[in-house]
């Protein structure tokens, strides 16, 4: 289907630039892998918020498999995932300071 006049794709085809490519089938893999971690982290930050006591067995293992999995990927992939990878960073770090608010608290 063509592109719509005025449309970005338009644009970029007619100054000789290519649209940028569908992401690989691992980076999309990887995505994924990174937002069920963001969901389980949501969560646990929810019970914290509401005074339960949370289980992260396995936390340090699934974020190590992700980060690994994320050197494993071609360069340009692997930078793709950055703003994944700082997005949980500072889902982890605000875990992290209601965990401590919660047992001092206590």
């Amino acid at each position: 289907m063509p592109a719509a006049k005025g449309s970005v794709t338009r644009y970029l085809c007619n100054r000789g630039m290519d649209p940028a490519p569908p992401p690989s089938p691992a980076l999309v893999t990887l995505r994924a892998f990174a937002d069920d971690v963001s969901r389980l982290l949501g969560m646990a930050r929810g019970l914290v918020d509401a005074g339960r006591m949370v289980d992260l067995t396995g936390l340090e293992d699934q974020v190590g498999l992700l980060c690994a999995k994320t050197l494993d990927l071609p360069q340009e992939d692997g930078r793709a995932m950055l703003g994944e990878l700082v997005a949980l960073r500072a889902r982890l770090d605000g875990l992290e300071a209601a965990m401590a608010q919660a047992r001092a608290g206590a």
